[in-house]
């Protein structure tokens, strides 16, 4: 069996939680974002994990994460953020979804489905306050819910949007977009609706302590213990949850010019020592990478050399001592003094720690650590 393997630790993702809230009043509601497989992570051991922990709703982008998380018994509400189809209707009704809603044509379709099924759908709805992403646009906000206040059988439960650059504390567009988003909830308050679950602060907001105002907040890559930016202040003490470990598969000495995996984009110095690691791009380590990153062997950081390959990578071990086939590598995560985070290694190339955790968590064999408390 290939020996790569991605440890996560949901202890670290409940004290996250835990910390999450303490830091923004423990009275406040918490929108728990577990897309994309949890960032990496696997949402429905997150879910398990974080459930006790009672947040108001878990957050997912679409239908099939909500029904997955359904069927594996999670009884929490549940926000899918992409919104729906005429096609998704009957798994929000049979499952006890609460979509979100954009569109007038899709909620008048869910509002006849749900009277024919004797049952009141709860929705959110999703404004655009300057993304240019998912949402009705700020300014229609108003006429957009007048409209739909009136639907029988689905409840506008709900209002929320998306901040673009919270993750920059300067920048004065989060202001803006917070001014947007209050006058569109001002407006949906005077008709009565969407007065339970109003929410804009995501991680970066959480952070730097804008938006919590509006009731909710709605973390999502601080559960997993990364800020939404390198360098951003985290007032919260947040554990990264993730771990990738491989181990050496060959020790090898070579010549001074040997020339180091395709492209011969490497070439010794001296003579060396070659640790060969079964990660590669198929296990979501990126080929940028290649002559860039280090990885940790018996405690100390080594460097990679050469193009990291589909599914090798090697490392220049000759500073290590009595390296050997069997040695444990840390790709992501702490050895000894050493640490390598998802920051550094977005940092080399030029992503974000989100992208580092769902390209490796998705792609390796997952072990989980939990104790129950």
């Amino acid at each position: 069996m290939i020996p790569n393997e991605v440890i996560i630790d949901l202890n670290a993702i409940r004290h996250n939680f835990r910390e999450i809230r303490r830091s923004a009043s423990p009275e406040r509601g918490i929108v728990a974002v577990i897309k994309a497989d949890a960032y990496g992570h696997g949402m429905i051991p997150v879910a398990k994990a974080l459930e006790p922990e009672r947040p108001d709703f878990f957050g997912v982008f679409e239908l099939q994460e909500a029904v997955d998380l359904r069927q594996a018994g999670c009884r929490t509400p549940i926000l899918v953020m992409m919104g729906f189809t005429v096609q998704d209707i009957g798994a929000i009704i049979e499952h006890r979804l609460t979509p979100s809603c954009f569109q007038q044509d899709m909620a008048e379709a869910l509002s006849r489905k749900a009277i024919e099924k004797g049952r009141v759908v709860p929705v959110h709805i999703k404004v655009d306050t300057g993304m240019a992403r998912l949402g009705v646009p700020w300014k229609q906000a108003a006429t957009f819910v007048r409209n739909l206040a009136p639907l029988k059988g689905i409840r506008l439960q709900g209002i929320f949007s998306h901040l673009a650059v919270s993750d920059n504390p300067g920048d004065p567009f989060t202001d803006e977009q917070i001014e947007r988003f209050s006058l569109a909830v001002r407006q949906a308050h005077a008709l009565g609706v969407c007065q339970d679950a109003v929410h804009v602060a995501n991680s970066g907001g959480i952070l730097s302590k804008k938006g919590l105002e509006a009731g909710l907040i709605r973390p999502g890559i601080c559960l997993y213990g990364s800020p939404p930016a390198a360098g951003l202040d985290v007032p919260v003490g947040l554990k990264p949850a993730m771990t990738f470990r491989s181990r050496v598969i060959q020790v090898k000495t070579v010549p001074e010019d040997t020339p180091v995996s395709y492209g011969c984009t490497y070439r010794t110095a001296g003579k060396a020592t070659i640790a060969t690691i079964p990660v590669g791009y198929d296990d979501g380590y990126s080929r940028l990478l290649s002559n860039r990153a280090a990885v940790l062997i018996r405690g100390k950081r080594v460097p990679v050399i050469g193009r990291v390959c589909m599914n090798l990578t090697m490392a220049d071990v000759s500073s290590v001592p009595g390296v050997r086939v069997g040695d444990e590598v840390i790709l992501l995560g702490t050895q000894g003094r050493e640490r390598i985070t998802a920051e550094d290694i977005a940092g080399m190339i030029d992503t974000i720690s989100y992208e580092v955790y769902c390209s490796i968590g998705k792609a390796n064999r997952r072990t989980y650590v939990y104790e129950d408390a």
